[in-house]
């Protein structure tokens, strides 16, 4: 635990003390209201047997009738907490002993059965004070109950001169000092007292310190279950809990936002949640074979279950562990990437060299009078596969760098027209007619500016040579907004071609794939490796109608603080 967390905890801690202190001094203060209504209750309705009282009943009822107003004083300054605990423990320590001395003497002195509510005050006391204030509250009701003995000794003496003058002298009373029933009565009582008054504060405060301990056991364990609780919410793979009914038990941040579900939505059940996991759990039950990868929403990532039955008392209950299909494969690419990008120096300095040789010495050729147009047309050959095999070496370079992002917050209307007009005087093939609709206007998504250049300028480059219908001018639709219900942003580039055949859609992302002669088959996939890079999803959508669609589904860039951090922490 930290310093401030220690320092809040002990801080709690004296704050429950004083509390628990406050609560308990109350409620003695009721129990000595409680105690001195059924005296009164049982002097008023005894008057035959006097119980209690019996020796001086004008004096037993004022020490009652005055107890009770102090205990109810006591109660007042409990709430009001003035004076201090500590002052008003000790005044009500002093009226206790002076109170039930007074009522035990009036009750017939050592042989009234008053004489263990004296234990209880005093063990009642010395809950709240200190030891040396317990300890002397014990020698004080011991003082108090010699001298009321002395006391009735003396009235006793008077009674038997029958007139004569009392004793001035305490030398007076020694042959009534023999009287051993007394004196052992009183050393019973005396001992009693110092073991009630040292056990009640052992016990007292062996209590507090196992209340504090508790206290601090509590929050401690509440901490450890919010750092718990934090983590899992936070964590890069979704978890889901569900129970023997299917209802959703813990459900944290990943888990909603991979299977689409707002984050202030409450618990539901499974079925409700999503039902193609829901399947695959039955299947998991039952043991049968089944496909674990299913895909939540359309246009999102494929997600992968894994399925665990906890332990404990939780052993009714099934722990779901959903990881992104493509954050496992980036994961698997990245470490094909690091051996990747440990190979590009070797091959741009073993591979380079030679094929700049190579391609200075077919220029020449083409360039010699004396070649002959069979070798010429060799040498265009040489030539063309050497440009060829030099766009392979610097696609493979451009995708051993793909960490090298440099991600701003863009505004994606003004930046696409700065783009459209670089792609119209820059591209090669005849100009293609433009058509773009974003809104709203205002969008802003969170990109490397060079990296978007480079996976729009291949995108509408392939658009520009395959979107295109014979005879035609090449359309390209530029399409963004945000997604309902998640506000991500996107952009879509479309073209009024003939489309991707079917057989060829599921490799178009993979490397090296192309229909072209002279194709590298590293276009889409790097585009696909640099959005992913920043974040960001690239897809392939059929379009019904006809043409193609290639949408990017961009990070989300809801405040500036967290593209800051995603920057600071990008390499």
């Amino acid at each position: 635990m930290t310093a401030a967390a220690v320092s809040t905890g002990l801080s709690t801690d004296r704050f429950f003390d004083r509390r628990h202190l406050w609560r308990a001094f109350r409620v003695a203060n009721f129990y000595r209201l409680i105690l001195a209504a059924l005296l009164l209750i049982t002097f008023l309705f005894d008057e035959q047997h006097r119980l209690f009282g019996k020796q001086y009943p004008t004096v037993f009822l004022v020490t009652v009738l005055a107890y009770m107003a102090m205990a109810l004083l006591g109660i007042g300054g409990s709430y009001w907490r003035r004076p201090m605990l500590v002052v008003q423990a000790h005044l009500q320590m002093l009226l206790d002993l002076l109170a039930l001395t007074i009522m035990i003497h009036a009750s017939g002195g050592l042989a009234s059965s008053l004489l263990s509510l004296l234990v209880t005050a005093i063990a009642a006391s010395s809950i709240l004070l200190p030891l040396s204030s317990a300890l002397l509250s014990a020698a004080l009701g011991f003082f108090l109950m010699v001298v009321s003995w002395l006391v009735t000794l003396w009235q006793v003496d008077f009674r038997s001169a029958r007139g004569v003058s009392p004793p001035v002298s305490w030398l007076d009373l020694q042959p009534l000092l023999a009287n051993s029933d007394d004196l052992v009565r009183l050393g019973v009582i005396g001992a009693a007292l110092f073991i009630a008054a040292g056990l009640s504060h052992a016990l007292a405060e062996r209590a507090r310190r196992s209340e504090a301990l508790a206290r601090r056991r509590t929050w401690e364990l509440l901490e450890t279950v919010e750092l718990n609780q934090g983590i899992i919410q936070h964590l890069q793979s979704g978890v889901i809990v569900v129970d023997r009914a299917d209802q959703v038990q813990l459900l944290n941040d990943t888990a909603r936002e991979l299977l689409g579900c707002p984050l202030a939505q409450p618990l539901i059940p499974l079925s409700e949640l999503s039902s193609p996991l829901l399947q695959r759990l039955k299947a998991w039950r039952a043991s049968a074979s089944y496909t674990p990868v299913f895909r939540a929403l359309e246009h999102r990532p494929e997600l992968i279950p894994r399925f665990t039955r906890l332990s404990g008392g939780q052993a009714s209950n099934i722990l779901i562990i959903i990881e992104n299909s493509e954050q496992v494969a980036e994961r698997l690419q990245q470490i094909k990437l690091a051996a990747l990008g440990r190979l590009t120096a070797g091959i741009a300095h073993e591979i380079r060299n030679p094929l700049a040789a190579i391609g200075h010495a077919a220029q020449l050729l083409l360039e010699s009078t004396e070649t002959s147009s069979s070798d010429q047309r060799l040498g265009r050959i040489v030539h063309d596969n050497v440009k060829r095999a030099n766009r392979i070496i610097s696609d493979v370079l451009d995708l051993a760098r793909r960490d090298r992002i440099r991600p701003e917050r863009l505004a994606l209307v003004s930046w696409l027209e700065t783009f459209t007009q670089e792609f119209q005087c820059g591209h090669e093939t005849a100009s293609p007619d433009w058509r773009q609709m974003i809104e709203p206007a205002a969008i802003e998504i969170t990109f490397d500016p060079h990296q978007l250049h480079q996976v729009l300028w291949n995108l509408c480059a392939n658009a520009c040579q395959y979107g295109i219908r014979p005879g035609e001018t090449p359309i390209i639709t530029l399409n963004g907004g945000l997604e309902p219900g998640r506000g991500r942003p996107f952009l879509e580039v479309r073209d009024d071609g003939p489309g991707v055949p079917s057989e060829n859609v599921e490799k178009l992302f993979e490397p090296f794939f192309t229909t072209r002669s002279k194709g590298t088959g590293l276009g889409l996939y790097l585009a696909r490796e640099l959005c992913e890079a920043n974040r960001a999803q690239l897809q392939y959508l059929p379009v019904p109608e006809g043409g193609s669609c290639f949408r990017i589904t961009f990070a989300p860039a809801s405040s500036a603080t967290e593209m800051d951090l995603w920057m600071t922490a990008t390499p």
